[in-house]
């Protein structure tokens, strides 16, 4: 569904992912030209994929819920409509759940004794480890990726465009950062990543931006891509999933644009390829993996860019970004299905089915555990074999 939501004097025409493929079939005619999903793939088991644990949090939902882990041993779980919970990693077992008193809108930021959630209202809701609330806020536009918290700092990307800095201790605005949106964007899930005293946002426009986390102060701020194109479809080029650091690269993909990798100092470029991808990235020691626009999954070289493999065997199955688990490339579905690739050659080497459910969220890698989220309410931990 397409919002409207007003960036400073300009409106912004927000799309969903299925909005977007709407609107860039319309014109098409009636019957649609939306690609078939692949069939699900038959593949044998390799790598010994088993459910260590199952735990329902919450009901059927078309938000990405995204876990986040609290320490060593701990996973906090928003579900919907307004649930909060708090389990063991190793064991599922839920150490406590609160309802909140709205619904909830995305993922939650947890670090050290402090869990922050969002609300499609921009209410943010923070609780203490224990389970208690702590204060709540007003901010000014829907808030549906996750809070990052670093530095006694809880981060806060709202749909109008801005990034908010506050206080973790009482919620106050400690700083703000805000860019103009262009006239059509996606709408952005993707949690910020933080190194070295700087928290990494990917922004409409393709653009990739270091914020100080203390003043919120620009640091660098590098094109992943640039928007080309005769309409304001063509010229999306948003960066819509998580940065990712790997030593002193930072890594992220646009979509109808490029990957691109960057020192985490000063946002050099290091290298970029042509690629669309509104899924997200991962990294090992060797390789930078990417789920493209079509659902297929590219591995490059991780120093040089240069283009290794491409496995096209899940396209147009809504495959979610990629994840590295004990050596494993694991990537999620519309139907549930958790894949499992090997690094060297993209091959598929293990599946497991969940729920049914699309894994919109991405895989998380906890541990020796992959933690994945569906959109009925269920959590589950997998594990596989090195």
């Amino acid at each position: 569904m397409t919002m409207v939501v007003l960036a400073g004097n300009k409106s912004a025409r927000i799309l969903g992912l299925a909005a977007l493929a709407a609107a860039l079939l319309a014109g098409c005619g009636a019957v649609s030209n939306a690609p078939t999903p692949s069939p699900l793939p038959a593949v044998q088991n390799k790598v010994g994929a088993t459910v260590a644990w199952r735990t329902n949090i919450g009901a059927q939902t078309d938000f990405r819920f995204l876990p986040a882990q609290l320490g060593s041993d701990k996973l906090v779980v928003a579900g919907a409509a307004n649930t909060l919970a708090l389990l063991n990693v190793d064991t599922g077992a839920k150490l406590w759940q609160v309802q909140l008193e709205k619904p909830v809108a995305g993922g939650v930021g947890a670090n050290g004794d402090l869990i922050a959630v969002g609300t499609l209202k921009g209410e943010l809701f923070a609780f203490g480890d224990d389970g208690k609330s702590r204060w709540k806020v007003q901010l000014s536009s829907e808030i549906i990726a996750p809070p990052t918290i670093a530095q006694n700092i809880v981060m806060v990307r709202t749909g109008d465009g801005r990034i908010s800095g506050l206080s973790a201790k009482d919620g106050s605005r400690v700083w703000q950062f805000q860019r103009q949106l262009p006239a059509l964007t996606l709408r952005n899930f993707a949690p910020m990543a933080v190194v070295e005293g700087s928290a990494l946002a990917g922004l409409a426009g393709g653009r990739l931006v270091a914020l100080g986390i203390v003043d919120g102060r620009v640091l660098w701020d590098s094109p992943v891509a640039l928007p080309r194109g005769a309409t304001e479809l063509e010229r999306v080029a948003d960066v819509v999933s998580a940065p990712v650091v790997t030593g002193n690269q930072v890594c992220a993909a646009a979509y109808q644009g490029r990957v691109s990798c960057f020192s985490v100092l000063n946002g050099t470029l290091a290298w970029s390829r042509e690629a669309s991808s509104f899924s997200g990235v991962a990294v090992d020691s060797d390789h930078l993996y990417l789920v493209d626009a079509e659902g297929a999954v590219q591995a490059f070289e991780r120093i040089s860019g240069r283009s290794l493999w491409r496995q096209d065997k899940l396209v147009a199955r809504s495959v979610g970004s990629p994840a590295i688990v004990n050596g494993k490339v694991a990537v999620a579905d519309y139907e549930g299905y958790v894949h499992f690739l090997n690094p060297e050659d993209g091959s598929l080497v293990g599946q497991l089915a969940t729920d049914g459910s699309r894994i919109a969220a991405a895989p998380q890698a906890i541990n020796d555990k992959l933690i994945v989220q569906t959109q009925s309410g269920n959590v589950f931990a997998l594990k596989v074999n090195k």
